[in-house]
């Protein structure tokens, strides 16, 4: 989430600590939220912007207008306006996961609203849409929509933005040199209100469900480009074994009597370092428009988790049959790095590599820890003590899941940290149909999160399927090797489900690795979330001496607790026959001590006050013949 970078430099950081100017158009009656001495400025020549030979972007992040609103509302309100920053999850919804960090600035004919409740709420400011903008396509980008925005101009309704991010082209309803007030309705759907509204959106509004982090909560962007032929997205493959390096062009508006090119330019920091030139090829318009450059190139500065700091840009543009610039695509960072298995075991650019991993909350926190200070903090404490894998800890890609990975993964790229990004979880999507995978929206919304990691070197793996696909015996040291696949029926047919998804994964981005989070043996590699309780020091060295000796692809305790949290007790899965997890009602015989001798010896019984009381409390309900939870 871009929220010291781009326009938020220049307005929110400045609302906090210093007195700015008011720029025109700011409707009076909502100035007197603010505190005072602070305006909201919407000056297009003060945000961050971008520009390449064709096309330029202006970030239009910052403090905008603000208020709650009905679901389906189709009229702009006038009055009653305060403030929230774009981008960032509406407050309201705190747990142990969640924590809101943004302020709102509150009307006070808005009452005592209940953020944590709001379903529906308006955003408003005022663009200004350059000059030299004439004859080009226009459109308003939202990255990280939660989940449905609604688009008005000068108040009108111009479209929609879905989630999970979208493109709106308001060519017509704007004029270039000309001011005009954008406004958007964000609602908060659930993902099968947002499945319908590629149907039917009125039905879609009816859907009630849970979305903990509403509104739009990443970047907003104002966009010219060509109108004709231009590049869509860019993905950057290298490889270490072949000496290679390929740029793939995913092209939008191809002419299928036309030949066209690809111009990439490399470069390390402002010098140029290698240029390549395809040569010009009619594109297959009937499937996805694409353009590939292959070249023979490894250069001497490789990306590692040691050397982060080897990372190139390329500038990509697409040629006609003459070698003009039709579109120049807006320039990529990369490392040249590569990651793969070789039997049970991880290479990264040709070193056996080990995995440390734990999972990795920013996403799900909030905005402060979402931005790129906040995530590389993360990053370079966990790397001190030795971690140097992560993944991402949302286990499903529904709408609100999770804020923005863009600043989480550059500064993945830059800490030198693998990560696994979490694809959307195929149990959320109906493979019923004969066509599922085209019609059911999950290659929709995969193909986002390939975007989302697009050509960020720290991005190795896709994780999926989490908790869906496991089943009983994979935990058992006999069977963990890659051979050995005991699934009961509900594992097999989750099994079969999740293996189509990850087909589609493959074929979106066929240069990452995809593994199912605790699925046993299915896949690239055998996962399992490894809770062994009480398992004695001896068998636990032991665990992995049969993968160890005849495993054919590597083990990932994606989930690790010896002992887990529940664990600190006597009660190991079954009572009186019967086996349940943490919500079992039975004696939970609480044994710090017992455990803890076998590192402290008799130390460990040297209890402390609480513990004294626990166990006090536990001799009372044995007498009495009572269970109790944990």
């Amino acid at each position: 989430m871009d929220i010291f970078r781009h326009c938020c430099v220049g307005v929110c950081l400045a609302i906090i600590t210093a007195v700015i100017s008011v720029s025109r158009g700011e409707p009076a009656d909502s100035s007197s939220v603010l505190p005072p001495g602070v305006k909201a400025v919407w000056d297009v020549n003060k945000a961050f912007r971008e520009v390449t030979a064709t096309r330029e972007r202006i970030c239009i992040n910052g403090l905008w207008q603000w208020q709650p609103a009905e679901r389906g509302a189709e009229t702009v309100p006038q009055d009653h306006w305060g403030y929230f920053k774009v981008p960032g999850a509406w407050p309201g919804i705190t747990d142990y996961m969640q924590k809101d960090c943004q302020t709102v600035h509150a009307h006070p004919a808005w009452g005592n609203i209940r953020f944590g409740s709001l379903t529906a709420a308006w955003y408003r400011r005022t663009i200004t849409i350059p000059a030299s903008w004439a004859n080009r396509r226009i459109a308003l980008i939202a990255e990280y929509v939660n989940s449905l925005a609604t688009v008005f101009l000068d108040g009108q309704k111009v479209g929609e933005i879905v989630f999970p991010a979208g493109e709106l082209d308001i060519t017509s309803a704007v004029r270039p040199g000309e001011t005009h007030t954008v406004s958007i309705l964000v609602e908060a759907l659930p993902l099968k209100g947002v499945m319908l509204v590629h149907r039917d959106s009125n039905t879609a509004r009816q859907v009630q469900g849970s979305v903990n982090r509403r509104g739009l909560c990443g970047d907003v962007w104002l966009v010219a480009q060509p109108q004709g032929v231009r590049i869509e997205a860019i993905r950057v493959e290298t490889s270490i074994r072949k000496n290679l390096v390929r740029f793939v062009a995913n092209l939008k508006n191809a002419e299928a009597n036309k030949k066209y090119s690809l111009r990439a330019i490399v470069k390390e920091g402002t010098s140029v370092v290698k240029e390549f030139v395809s040569p010009a090829s009619l594109v297959d318009t009937t499937a996805e428009s694409q353009l590939v450059l292959e070249a023979s190139w490894r250069p001497e500065k490789l990306w590692d988790i040691h050397t982060p700091q080897n990372q190139y840009t390329v500038e990509v543009a697409l040629l006609d049959e003459r070698g003009q610039v039709l579109d120049a695509a807006w320039p990529e960072r990369f490392g040249f790095r590569e990651f793969w298995i070789d039997g049970r075991d991880f290479y990264l650019n040709g070193t056996r590599i080990f995995l440390c991993a734990v999972p990795l909350d920013n996403a799900q926190i909030g905005a402060a820890w979402a931005s790129y200070q906040g995530a590389r903090e993360s990053l370079q404490r966990l790397k001190s003590f030795g971690i140097n894998f992560v993944y991402t800890h949302n286990y499903d890609c529904q709408p609100g899941s999770h804020l923005s990975f863009s600043e989480i993964l550059r500064a993945a790229d830059d800490v030198g940290m693998l990560v696994a990004l979490s694809q959307p979880h195929f149990a959320q999507y109906d493979w019923q149909a004969e066509n599922a995978e085209e019609t059911n929206g999950y290659r929709q919304h995969a193909r986002f999160y390939v975007q989302v990691a697009g050509n960020h070197p720290s991005v190795v793996m896709y994780s999926t399927s989490h908790n869906a696909t496991g089943y009983n015996e994979d935990m058992n040291p006999d069977l963990i090797d890659g051979i050995h696949d005991p699934r009961d029926g509900w594992s097999l047919n989750n099994a079969r489900r999740a293996l189509r998804a990850e087909a589609i994964l493959r074929q979106l981005d066929p240069t990452r690795i995809v593994y199912h989070h605790s699925s046993g043996n299915l896949g690239s590699m055998h996962t399992s979330n490894f809770y062994p309780n009480w398992v004695p020091i001896q068998e636990m060295c032991d665990w992995f001496e049969h993968w160890a000796t005849v495993g054919v692809k590597p083990f990932f305790t994606c989930e690790y607790g010896a002992p887990f949290t529940w664990d600190w007790a006597m009660y190991r899965g079954w009572y009186k026959g019967q086996r349940e997890f943490g919500s079992a009602v039975v004696p939970w015989d609480f044994c710090l001590a017992e455990w803890n001798a076998q590192f402290l010896g008799d130390r460990a019984y040297n209890i402390s006050d609480q513990e004294r009381r626990n166990l006090k409390w536990e001799a009372a309900q044995f007498r009495s013949g009572r269970l109790w939870y944990r």
